[in-house]
């Protein structure tokens, strides 16, 4: 074999071994929408799922698609994710510059995102709780496709527990780059979501309570034969993730 073609083929090896090791693990992958901003329903899909996907507030896809039961949805449907040229608009839910104070008491200026608040129910203010014992290995990056929530390390098997009571809305592995994924929505306006699971304790439409186990610690990926275990935490407040950090208790 001629010498250049051996060195062309060696070279498109080593492309394509790169290309199998590279995993994005915050992001859906470019098949789940098209360029006129619609998506089809798979098997395994929710509005939660569908909505968390996107960065879109689930009320806001259900809005604009006619959708009055978030369960109604059938697999092939077409989904918009824009709001439509006429009608109502989705309310715009960011604001400008704020600052906050964290709870680790300190001012935290926040130029351009959405602003955090406490969620507010008529027993007082929603508290968030750790979802895992272990290092934080990852932190929140605001305004960033590919670090939206928490990274936290353990082990392999440590439990994954509810960080906030709410309703299991999503609980499956249809969602590429989140592995075993659960989502529990508190509210209209608050979601939690827990990625990287080696199992999944509970099945959509479960009630569960803050602190309760939920799913098993799994591995970022299929490829660590170590027994280090991740989880990815996110908390979203109409659709968008936020800092967890901004919310959860002090170590």
């Amino acid at each position: 074999m001629p010498l250049l073609r051996l060195i062309a083929l060696m070279l498109v090896l080593i492309s394509l071994g790169g290309c199998a090791r590279s995993t994005n693990f915050n992001q859906w992958d470019a098949r789940t929408s098209d360029a006129a901003g619609t998506t089809s329903v798979r098997p395994g899909d929710t509005l939660y799922s569908i909505a968390v996907a996107h960065d879109l507030d689930w009320r806001d896809v259900a809005r604009w698609n006619g959708i009055a039961d978030p369960r109604s949805l059938r697999i092939g449907q077409t989904l918009r994710l824009t709001a439509p040229a006429t009608g109502h608009r989705p309310v715009t839910r960011r604001a400008g510059p704020v600052s906050i104070v964290s709870s680790r008491g300190a001012a935290v200026h926040l130029p351009h995102a959405t602003a955090p608040s406490p969620a507010v129910t008529g027993n007082g203010a929603l508290h968030w709780q750790w979802p895992a014992q272990g290092k934080v290995e990852s932190r929140f990056i605001d305004g960033s496709n590919l670090q939206k929530g928490l990274i936290i390390a353990g082990a392999l098997g440590d439990p994954v527990h509810a960080s906030t009571s709410g309703e299991v809305v999503y609980a499956g592995n249809g969602l590429p780059g989140y592995g075993n994924l659960l989502i529990i929505k508190y509210d209209g306006t608050w979601l939690s979501a827990y990625g990287y699971n080696q199992k999944l304790l509970v099945k959509e439409g479960d009630q569960v309570k803050a602190g309760q186990r939920v799913a098993l610690m799994g591995r970022r990926d299929g490829r660590a034969l170590d027994k280090t275990g991740s989880l990815l935490f996110q908390i979203r407040r109409d659709g968008k993730p936020v800092d967890p950090l901004l919310y959860l208790p002090k170590r």
